[in-house]
C-alpha cells in the first residue's frame, strides 16, 4: 500500500466539483459535506430552489453520473479505489465508518484528530458514491454507517448481530468462542463485524456486549455498584463505591444515595 498513499484527494475533489452549473455544484456540496459546515437534506435544498425533494435526488443523480464520466479515467481516482477496495478486504469487507476515516487517514497520509477524519471521511463518501463502490449504508436507529465491498460479508455482519442480540448467556468471550465456530471466522472480524450495530457497547471497564447488558451498559445505580465491586473485586466502603459509581456514571449520586439503593438489593452483604 505504500505506493498509493500518494493520492491528492482534495484535487480530486476540486476537478470533480468543475460543475458549469452553480445549482448542481450547490447541490453537491451540500449534499456531500464538501466545504460547506454541515450536510443538507434534499428537503432543505428543495425549499431554497423551489424544488420538490425528489428533483434535488434527480440533480444531484445527473451531477453523479457526470462527474463519474467525466474522472473514471483518472489515474489517482483509479489508485483510490484500488486503496478502498484493498483496504476492505483485508478488514472482512466492511467496516463502520467512522473506522474507515481514522484508518484512511492514516494510509493517505492525512491530518489526524476528530476534525480532520471527519472532512476525510466526507470527502471519500463522495468519491465513493462517484465511483459507484463500495456500497455505502447510512445511518439510521439501529446501524451506524458503514461501507462494504461484499454481500456475503453484509449479510453475515447483520446474522452475527442478531446472534448477539440473542445470546443470553452475557458473556462477550463465550459469546466470540460460538460465533467463531457457527461463522468461520476470526474474532478481530467477528468484533469488526458487531460493531455496525448501534446496540454493540463497550462498557465503562472494556467489557463488550449489548446495550441490555449490565456489565456493558449499567443503567441504574444498583447496577453500577454490583459493577463497580466486581470489578475491585474486595469489599468497599459506601462512600468508595459512590466515587466509583460516579466515575462511570453521567449524573453523580451521593453517597447517602448509593448507600439507601444499596442495602433494597440482595446482591450485596452489609457488614
Amino acid at each position: 500500500m505504500n505506493t498509493r498513499r500518494d493520492i491528492d484527494v482534495d484535487r480530486l475533489i476540486r476537478d470533480a466539483l468543475q460543475v458549469p452549473d452553480e445549482r448542481s455544484k450547490n447541490i453537491i456540496s451540500c449534499r456531500y459535506c464538501l466545504g460547506v459546515p454541515e450536510k443538507r437534506t434534499l428537503a432543505d435544498l428543495g425549499n431554497e430552489y423551489n424544488l420538490t425533494r425528489e428533483r434535488v435526488r434527480q440533480i444531484e443523480a445527473a451531477a453523479l453520473t457526470a462527474i463519474r464520466k467525466r474522472l473514471e479515467a483518472d489515474a489517482e481516482l483509479i489508485k483510490l479505489t484500488e486503496l478502498i477496495r484493498s483496504y476492505l478486504d483485508d478488514v472482512g469487507n466492511l467496516r463502520r465508518a467512522d473506522s474507515i476515516a481514522r484508518d484512511l487517514a492514516v494510509l493517505l497520509k492525512k491530518n489526524s484528530g476528530s476534525e480532520g477524519e471527519r472532512e476525510l471521511y466526507h470527502k471519500l463518501h463522495f468519491l465513493a458514491r462517484v465511483m459507484g463502490e463500495p456500497t455505502i449504508t447510512e445511518a439510521n436507529e439501529e446501524w451506524h454507517p458503514y461501507w462494504y465491498n461484499n454481500e456475503e460479508a453484509h449479510a453475515t455482519a447483520r446474522n452475527l448481530v442478531s446472534h448477539l442480540l440473542k445470546f443470553k448467556e452475557q458473556d462477550f468471550d463465550k459469546f466470540l468462542r460460538t460465533a467463531t465456530s457457527k461463522f468461520n471466522l476470526q474474532e478481530s472480524t467477528i468484533v469488526n463485524h458487531v460493531s455496525v450495530s448501534k446496540r454493540f457497547m463497550i462498557g465503562p471497564y472494556g467489557d463488550m456486549g449489548t446495550d441490555n447488558w449490565p456489565a456493558v451498559n449499567p443503567k441504574t445505580v444498583r447496577d453500577k455498584a454490583h459493577l463497580v465491586l466486581v470489578k475491585e473485586e474486595k469489599p468497599l466502603h459506601f462512600r468508595e463505591i459512590a466515587e466509583l459509581v460516579n466515575k462511570i456514571s453521567v449524573k453523580e449520586r451521593a453517597p447517602a444515595t448509593v448507600h439507601n439503593e444499596l442495602i433494597k438489593d440482595p446482591r450485596f452483604v452489609l457488614v
